[in-house]
């Protein structure tokens, strides 16, 4: 029987793809221009609202699962779980905090007319915070180095690729605001942690008694 610690990692681990998707699909556009938000939050200002409110959701819900996942790996490939563990909630702290600051969009656009909102939104876009961008490419390497752990502990290469894919595009469709590419790149993310999570789960499950006399009895 799983523990409540290893059932609620994984699940949050495996919830976090879904809960993605599922923003994505309801948000309009990821595009970071201005006028784009602009138009996109007066025309579709509850289905923006909602997708990224799903999409922070899910974000929490990785850096959780991205826990677990290294700290289940530890044993197995302690440096790569490490390394996947810290750069992976690191770009993923980054990118929360990016979407809190963008969770101001709304009030903007509801306040002030559409140049204006324009404007201050391409300031918050292009300004001080643009700099962060860069390192939110470090949750997208790390979650890659966890797929590479992932298949060190026992699972399928396609699971690790899938991972290690998955990762790499997401973070690149969210780059270039392609909402297909986002979703693919999730689903092949949730198949490849979906098989690691069976792996892991199942090499960590205690021997049935009934396996394990005949073992040692053969001992003895």
């Amino acid at each position: 029987m799983l523990s409540k610690s290893t059932f609620a990692g994984a699940a949050a681990l495996l919830a976090a793809p879904i809960v993605v998707i599922a923003g994505t699909l309801a948000q309009p556009t990821l595009s970071d221009d201005a006028a784009t938000q602009v138009a996109a939050f007066t025309v579709h200002r509850g289905p923006m609202i909602a997708g990224m409110t799903l999409r922070t959701t899910g974000l929490i819900l990785l850096i959780a699962g991205t826990v677990w996942l290294a700290l289940t790996l530890a044993p197995r490939a302690p440096r790569l779980a490490m390394a996947g563990g810290v750069l992976g909630v690191l770009g993923s702290l980054v990118v929360l905090f990016e979407s809190g600051v963008g969770a101001a969009a709304p009030a903007i656009v509801d306040t002030l007319d559409r140049a204006q909102a324009t404007a201050v939104l391409d300031h918050i876009n292009t300004g001080p915070i643009s700099a962060l961008d860069p390192l939110s490419i470090l949750g997208d390497v790390g979650i890659a180095l966890l797929g590479i752990a992932v298949a060190r502990a026992g699972a399928p290469r396609w699971a690790a690729a899938a991972i290690v894919i998955g990762a790499l595009g997401e973070g690149a469709g969210f780059a270039t605001g392609t909402k297909a590419l986002v979703i693919i790149s999730f689903a092949l993310l949730f198949a490849g942690l979906l098989q690691a999570v069976r792996t892991l789960v199942t090499r960590a499950a205690p021997q049935p008694a009934a396996e394990a006399a005949p073992q040692a009895a053969a001992v003895s």
